[in-house]
């Protein structure tokens, strides 16, 4: 018993589950980023995808993605800890590799804090003050590497000391955000179902003087071939890359231990943001096109994203710019720019929270120095781990802004891709690996098909989905995968990074007497 005792840092973890449904399903929804996404959907996929749906592309992707979804339910029903996917998958296959996939994973989704602080900066600021008719020389004030440092910087510590007021509190900031946020983007579907094509054109004509044909010339001239009806492999290409729009849906195990009825929640709120979150990049797309017209739009997307200098200086092409002309009163049209602006911040403690949360999870199975478990009695958060998160955002702020990180972000897909394969993988298996825990799991996850766990099904989905994913990456030249040896010697360190940092945490632990190998036997306490 005493044994048992010493496995992990101590007997209860201290995190308290203070977060309701609505909590549990706005975090993963903010997660999803639907304002930041349908820009990127509908203007790289213009550029990238030239004829393809991309409507039809994220309903077929969020169908596709339902069996990665309850690989995910599955196991935060059968092992409901903060941690998630680490947890799962260094009990299912190995410490390591469960520490090497969530490290990775962990990678990836903090360094979208930073990478969406510069987006906030260089794509939506520029954005709401073409819309609000802000002075250019303030606009242009966040364009300069220094100032987006600094207002990095500002809202890395901002973050940090929300976080450090507990997760409750956290939550409740996010509550009023998404009230702010989806206001004005419920207010920006409306206004593009009411402004028909017609009025779009004849106000952007007024007001930036130059004529909708003209910008088609200009994207002709540099290279866009209109296409004829959909093209349905850029479809399949599309739907490919909209899973990465789409990533974030599953979340909720990551923070399985704070979140109040658990085993019902992580059902509602891993399908709702799916489900709702596919039904509106569709809509979105869809309304795009009838508000503004195909051509049109897709003609301004690919000559911003390839030739920008070729537009007049009085034309912003990023999506949410271009409420501007839609017949909105002006400050309706202000609001809904501010919104998008704003739905950054409302996403950036989900983001903070699965880093901690994680990091949280290493050390209290000893992979990270003890102290960094440690939560705070009267707020019911890993202090400590917060405070090394923010630290660890403020490095990729740096990197983002200073070193080129937003050039390495192109790869993250393949090495994402392989994360969930590997996830996938542990599924398939876990249900005759773990035979013990499967057969005494809630009854939703012990289900069968034919003699199948349905768990095994959604795992093998899950291996094929994101295994496409991968080849993908590699393969087709629109998803912008560099595989020159340093780039891809640069999107792989993280990986390589975690098996070093794991084998020394061993020896530490084995200088101190402790067989770390036998914490992972055990699943962690609540």
């Amino acid at each position: 018993m005493g044994t048992k005792q010493k496995l992990f840092v101590r007997n209860a973890t201290g995190l308290v589950r203070e977060l309701t449904p609505f909590d549990a399903f706005n975090l993963v929804f903010a997660a999803i980023l639907i304002p930041v996404g349908i820009s990127q959907a509908l203007q790289f996929g213009a550029a990238s995808f030239p004829g393809a749906n991309i409507a039809l592309a994220f309903v077929l992707g969020s169908i596709l993605l339902l069996g990665f979804g309850f690989v995910y339910i599955y196991y935060t029903l059968i092992m409901p800890r903060s941690g998630g996917d680490y947890v799962w998958v260094s009990r299912t296959l190995s410490p390591l590799i469960g520490f090497v996939v969530n490290v990775t994973l962990t990678f990836v989704f903090v360094n979208w804090v930073a990478f969406n602080f510069t987006t906030m900066m260089t794509f939506f600021m520029p954005a709401f003050g073409y819309v609000a008719n802000l002075p250019q020389p303030f606009i242009d004030w966040f364009a300069k590497p220094g100032n987006q440092f600094l207002v990095a910087t500002l809202l890395t510590i901002f973050f940090t000391l929300i976080m450090l007021k507990g997760t409750k509190f956290a939550a409740k900031f996010m509550r009023i955000l998404f009230l702010i946020v989806w206001v004005g983007v419920g207010l920006w579907y409306l206004g593009l179902l009411i402004t028909s094509k017609e009025a779009f054109q004849s106000s952007f004509a007024t007001i930036t003087g130059t004529q909708p044909q003209q910008i088609i010339d200009i994207a002709k001239n540099v290279g866009y071939v209109p296409p004829q009806g959909i093209n349905w492999g850029m479809t399949i290409l599309a739907m490919l890359w909209a899973f990465q729009n789409l990533t974030g849906f599953e979340w909720t195990g990551y923070f399985a231990g704070e979140i109040k009825n658990v085993r019902r929640t992580v059902i509602v709120s891993v399908l709702g943001a799916l489900l709702i979150g596919g039904a509106l990049y569709a809509l979105g797309s869809l309304f795009v096109y009838k508000a503004m017209g195909f051509d049109f739009f897709s003609s301004l997307s690919y000559v911003g994203m390839n030739a920008s200098d070729k537009l007049p200086q009085n034309i912003v092409f990023i999506l949410p710019a271009l409420t501007k002309f839609l017949s909105l009163p002006q400050f309706i049209k202000v609001y809904i720019a501010l919104a998008f602006l704003l739905s950054i911040v409302w996403w950036t403690p989900a983001g903070f929270l699965l880093g901690t949360r994680n990091l949280f999870a290493w050390a209290f199975d000893r992979l990270a120095p003890d102290w960094v478990a440690d939560v705070d009695p009267n707020l019911h958060t890993p202090v400590k781990a917060t405070i090394i998160m923010g630290l660890y955002i403020e490095l990729l702020n740096w990197l983002n802004i200073y070193g080129g990180l937003g050039g390495y972000l192109i790869n993250i897909i393949a090495v994402m891709a392989l994360a969930f394969v590997v996830v996938g993988i542990a599924a398939i298996i876990f249900p005759y690996k773990k035979k013990d825990l499967f057969e005494n799991a809630p009854d939703l996850a012990k289900r069968k098909l034919g003699g199948i766990p349905y768990m095994t099904i959604a795992g093998i989905v899950t291996v094929l989905t994101w295994g496409t994913v991968f080849v993908a990456a590699f393969l087709v030249p629109q998803f912008g995968l560099k595989i020159e040896p340093i780039a891809m010697i640069e999107a792989f360190s993280v990986p390589v990074i975690a098996v070093i940092w794991y084998a020394i945490a061993v020896a530490v632990r084995k200088s101190q007497g402790i067989d770390i190998t036998q914490v992972f036997t055990e699943i962690p306490p609540e």
